[in-house]
């Protein structure tokens, strides 16, 4: 008899110490820092849910020592069909967002909460509103932004250097450059 309480209690007490980790919050209770998520003065480790105005489930976002890891999962604004999987390592991974009728909102690369490489926001369309990039090498840095018209079509592009506005080049309704500067 000892032995089967001894079997036992070696197998439910990790048991019970690795449902204990896992924790389950919303993403607002959750305080960000340099990229690291805490709760309660702790690092994160378990699933975050964002949710929408309706109060439906939006994402679910698993986090291992305060950092995005595992599969994060887009749900449509009804909070029934996944919209997107995006696989996370240690912070790091593509980061999707969506407009409230299931319309892509926004999609680029992030490392620990710093969006890097390209980004590409949409309207409620699905047109593409703007585009930024973002150093590889300097976090939190932008190297240059280009806006888009309602037709799709170029507007502004705008050039930083050592994160300071360097040019501007405005097009016309039709795509045309018609002003420009270097700083």
């Amino acid at each position: 008899m000892l032995k089967i309480n001894i079997i036992i209690s070696l197998f439910f007490i990790p048991l019970l110490f690795g449902i204990s980790q896992n924790r389950v919050a919303l993403i607002k209770e959750l305080t960000e820092q340099d990229g690291v998520y805490y709760l309660k003065g702790e690092k994160f480790t378990g699933s975050a849910f964002r949710k929408n105005n309706k109060g439906k489930f939006i994402t679910d976002e698993p986090f291992k020592n305060g950092l995005l890891h595992g599969k994060r999962m887009n749900y449509n604004s009804k909070g029934v069909t996944i919209l997107a999987k995006e696989k996370f390592k240690k912070g790091k991974g593509v980061f999707r967002t969506y407009h409230s009728n299931n319309k892509l909102k926004s999609l680029g690369l992030i490392d620990k909460s710093i969006k890097y490489g390209i980004w590409v926001y949409y309207d409620r369309k699905g047109i593409v509103k703007a585009k930024e990039k973002w150093s590889e090498e300097i976090p939190n840095q932008l190297e240059w932004e280009k806006f888009y018209n309602d037709r799709g079509l170029i507007e502004s592009e705008l050039y930083y250097k050592m994160g300071i506005l360097n040019r501007e080049v405005y097009y016309d309704e039709n795509g045309k450059v018609f002003k420009t500067n270097k700083n």
